[in-house]
């Protein structure tokens, strides 16, 4: 099944908000087995929605239209869809709930017409309840092979809606045209981090043709501190599929090394903290941070249980804090400037005695938008550990200022993770 995804807003066309919708769905979609083959801006205009829309009919099995479908004078994709479908906009009265439910007590006949525009949908398509929001959706179908979605544009009902609604009827239809063909599918993601998706592609390309010749699919998704590498294997039973499935994982596996921290929609603090359980030992961590402002404690928190061996973190984002709160020697800082590598080790060493921890992490660092010497990207990293163990690293990360800050938390967690391995 051939998908395209269409944003309607101007906003969007005009590079005035970055299009997050699209990405969303096109990595949802991909994690489904499904190929995602064109994208679509398109601004407020009837006319060039109407002629996106019939060049993706042409060429897509699948259409998913997110924006354009609140009460306002630009939310004109209903409008557009039932042109192109040739048939009327009908009001569906199961809707009218949703449409009205955020109309203030004293009612005008004005605003509630307005308001009720969101209950209009092209003549038998099927209603789509917002969970979410006032702006319903709508499913068309064309024959049995074109489908069409339209869903809000706003970022958090989209995804409401798209993973209540359309995700499990994809799923359903996956399934359904698999059965019909006599194919079983099995699917795995491998989540990296610390490489790029062109090392990977390399790494790998020996296997993807090995991968085909079984009826595998090697797909790459890549976002700033991770990449994901979907496996979709097909075969004529379940049993098989997975066995091609496992073969594939391994020999890429194999090729990644330590950059493969996990699978599927696992975090890399997870993936941690099942290392400290195979330790067999209550190892306890602590976090010391200046860089990334928090972010690595709120990955490690994210897991549940992380309790566990999360003993704290201190955020020590100035000079002023490093040395009140982890008494950080004034004259080192002096000396060698707050990203240093001398710093950093005295950070990780601060804290570790404060937590009196197993092990603690430190990282220091430019995240930019300015940087002395235009040194934005430079973070230091540092892992102190049981028995003198030591190691500091000095990396450049890529990327604006919060992928920065991504970017470093993934590598010193899975770096961490590593280490605690590899002395198990």
């Amino acid at each position: 099944m051939i998908c395209s995804i269409i944003s309607i807003g101007t906003e969007l066309s005009l590079g005035l908000i970055f299009n997050e919708n699209s990405k969303y769905i096109a990595e949802r979609v991909t994690d489904m087995g499904l190929e995602c083959k064109y994208m679509f801006t398109v601004r407020d205009s009837v006319e060039e929605i109407v002629n996106v829309l019939k060049q993706s009919l042409r060429y897509s099995d699948l259409i998913i239209v997110n924006g354009g479908l609140g009460p306002t004078d630009d939310d004109i994709t209903r409008k557009a869809v039932a042109q192109v479908l040739k048939l009327k906009l009908i009001r569906d009265k199961s809707l009218d709930e949703t449409s009205l439910k955020f109309i203030r007590k004293i009612k005008n006949k004005r605003i509630t017409e307005r308001l009720l525009r969101q209950s209009y949908i092209p003549e038998g398509s099927f209603p789509i309840k917002p969970k979410i929001g006032s702006a319903s959706g709508f499913r068309a179908m064309l024959g049995n092979r074109k489908i069409i979605f339209c869903i809000p544009g706003v970022p958090k009902e989209m995804i409401s809606m798209f993973k209540e609604d359309i995700e499990p009827f994809l799923k359903k239809k996956i399934e359904k045209d698999l059965k019909e063909k006599g194919l079983k599918i099995k699917k795995s993601i491998l989540l990296t981090t610390d490489i790029s998706e062109t090392e990977i592609e390399e790494k790998v390309k020996e296997i993807v043709d090995e991968a085909k010749e079984i009826n595998v699919q090697i797909g790459i998704t890549a976002n700033p501190g991770l990449t994901k590498i979907m496996l979709v294997a097909k075969a004529m039973d379940v049993i098989k599929a997975g066995e091609n499935l496992r073969k594939i994982e391994k020999k890429i596996l194999n090729k990644l090394g330590s950059c493969f921290y996990g699978k599927d929609n696992s975090l890399i603090s997870d993936n941690l903290k099942e290392t400290i359980k195979k330790t067999g030992s209550n190892l306890t961590i602590s976090t010391a941070e200046s860089v990334t402002g928090g972010l690595i404690s709120s990955i490690l928190t994210d897991t549940p249980g992380s309790s566990e061996f999360f003993l704290g973190g201190i955020v020590s984002y100035s000079n002023y804090s490093k040395v009140k709160l982890l008494n950080v020697d004034k004259s080192i800082l002096e000396k060698y400037g707050a990203v240093s590598r001398e710093v950093c080790i005295e950070m990780a060493k601060k804290v570790k005695r404060i937590f009196n921890s197993d092990y603690s992490l430190s990282v220091t660092g430019y995240a930019g938008p300015e940087a002395e010497n235009k040194k934005i990207g430079l973070v230091y990293c540092c892992i102190l550990g049981p028995d003198c163990y030591e190691k500091i690293y000095e990396k450049f990360f890529q990327g604006t200022r919060s992928e920065i800050k991504f970017r470093t938390a993934q590598f010193i967690l899975n770096e961490l993770r590593k280490s605690i391995n590899e002395r198990c």
